[in-house]
């Protein structure tokens, strides 16, 4: 064998090596704290289909049932604004935390898309004894109550959406969904297209964990968080941390790998006939400047439902529920009332 091929199995051997072999020498214990560190007063977790999931509840069963639905990056703190109001008005108000997301489990059989997350929730409220509520559901919270409204009615009263929308058939192209999609999260990690397929791979897998360990800080995201304000000044030191208490607990970087994998985004949109289907009562609220997810993804929205009417909040970003709060808890409220009425 010739000196140059010997060189060039010794060279092939070592990457072999460094690539497939290093990643399992290198121990991955457990890194963060229990989720249980962070629950609120009013919160509890319970085992939703083998998943430890996290759950913030008020009133009774006897009272009109309101379930608040996330979005992407999002946690039950994305509607500290309207847990005590809606508390106080008379409704059983309940938040969940969609795995892998905020206090909830971070690893196992993770429902990550839509359709997955929309049988997820109908599995919580099944736990929550809940036969049927008015579904509220922010940027991919609201993707995940629209595959809920197509494909189990009866257990909707009525719908909904803010500045999020599932995808339909031939009337939403797939750059305007209802979540950002993960180029957002991926300039922000320094992640180039195309690379978030291998991290199926084990051994890519172990090695972007170890990556995320060494350079992700919760401080990171603090600029992408800002992005999707029109004020930035919202993001005040308080509310990053809320959201960033979900990369202080065990299992963060497995959970963050599967979000960065682009699994969110695998459904089918939903056919013209399940949108004309989708009958009850729909309220489509929207910042007039969202720029992760346009108005015209809601206005499509609205002409796409039977039943929907539309507002719209200027100088609002994409979460109009933290940005204009008393103006947004209103028109909830009176939405709500119509259903009581």
């Amino acid at each position: 064998m010739r000196r140059w091929q010997k060189v060039l199995l010794i060279t092939l051997a070592v990457v072999a090596f460094v690539l497939f072999v290093l990643p399992f020498l290198i121990p991955l214990p457990p890194d963060g704290v229990q989720a249980s560190t962070f629950a609120d007063a009013d919160g509890r977790f319970i085992d939703v289909n083998g998943l430890q999931t996290y759950v913030r509840e008020r009133g009774t069963p006897d009272e009109p049932a309101v379930l608040l639905m996330h979005g992407w990056g999002g946690s039950t703190f994305s509607w500290r604004e309207q847990i005590d109001v809606l508390d106080e008005a008379g409704y059983r108000v309940i938040a969940f935390d969609r795995p892998p997301y905020g206090l909830s489990q971070k690893t196992g059989d993770l429902p990550l898309t839509q359709t997955q997350q929309a049988a997820f929730t109908i599995a919580v409220m099944d736990a929550l004894d809940l036969p049927s509520a008015v579904l509220v559901g922010h940027s991919m919270g609201g993707g995940v109550i629209g595959y809920v409204a197509a494909r189990y009615p009866d257990r909707v009263e009525r719908l909904v959406f803010v500045d999020g929308a599932p995808r339909i058939e031939d009337a939403q192209p797939a750059a305007e969904t209802s979540a950002p999609r993960n180029p957002r999260l991926n300039s922000t990690l320094g992640v180039p297209q195309g690379a978030t397929g291998l991290l199926s791979f084990p051994p890519f897998e172990r090695w972007a964990r170890i990556l995320a360990r060494l350079f992700v800080q919760p401080g990171l995201f603090t600029e992408l968080q800002k992005s999707a304000y029109y004020d930035p000044a919202v993001v005040t030191p308080e509310v990053a941390a809320g959201y960033q208490r979900q990369l202080e607990i065990v299992g963060w970087d497995e959970a963050l790998l599967a979000i960065l994998s682009g699994r969110s985004f695998g459904d089918a949109p939903l056919t013209q006939a399940e949108a004309a289907a989708i009958i009850m009562p729909t309220l489509i609220l929207w910042g007039a400047e969202d720029t992760w997810v346009p108005l015209s993804a809601g206005e499509r929205l609205a002409s796409a439902l039977p039943n929907a009417q539309i507002i719209t909040y200027p100088l609002t970003g994409h979460l109009p529920m933290e940005e204009q709060p008393e103006i947004f808890n209103r028109d909830l409220l009176t939405f709500l009332e119509g259903a009581a009425s």
